[in-house]
């Protein structure tokens, strides 16, 4: 069983005092507010229970990359941890609309909802071996996605396609595991 250091366990903690500033000057509501925090917090939290395998990075240097694709309210808060150390990598935040931009690669891709029509087409044209792919939309597992964030009528809760993890190469911790619903689909190839 891993352990985590105390610097690990401060880093949510930290993330979550920084963003609540920030989102403070904002006009939404606060449920809203706690919303995004949550799913911002998820995000970030999945990128310490996730490996990777060495060849899923170029070198040693590589950053950690987190893709946000499309709209993504919640990216804002994410944008306080751009850089901050995961393992032994630092995190690197991009957020984009255009497709090209992650073409080259993301470690972590979060859809956001304007791009769910195209994403059976975005699953088939990007190489998404190595990839921790999340949604939030009903469905987004089963069709390919790794997690789903699901909002249920009073919290925020997660799914995890564990066959389509393993098929991506990835190794999630059981910590994880144990706290998602786990659902196994096998690829359509």
């Amino acid at each position: 069983m891993k352990t985590y250091s105390s610097t690990y366990l401060l880093l949510p903690i930290i993330f979550l005092l920084s963003a609540s500033l920030s989102f403070a000057a904002s006009s939404e509501a606060p449920q809203k507010a706690k919303e995004f925090h949550i799913k911002a917090l998820f995000l970030y939290n999945f990128a310490n229970f996730v490996e990777w395998p060495e060849d899923a990075f170029s070198d040693k240097s590589t950053n950690l990359k987190m893709c946000l694709y499309g709209s993504v309210p919640f990216g804002g808060f994410l944008d306080t941890v751009d850089g901050t150390r995961i393992k032994d990598r630092h995190l690197k935040i991009i957020r984009t609309s255009d497709i090209e931009d992650i073409k080259p690669g993301c470690h972590i891709l979060f859809v956001g909802t304007d791009q769910l029509g195209l994403i059976q087409q975005l699953f088939l044209n990007i190489n998404h071996l190595y990839v921790l792919s999340i949604g939030n939309v009903d469905g987004f597992a089963e069709t390919g996605g790794v997690v789903n964030i699901l909002r249920t009528r009073d919290s925020q809760k997660f799914e995890i396609n564990l066959s389509k993890a393993i098929e991506n190469g990835l190794l999630i911790d059981s910590d994880l595991l144990n706290l998602a619903r786990i659902i196994n689909t096998k690829s359509a190839n």
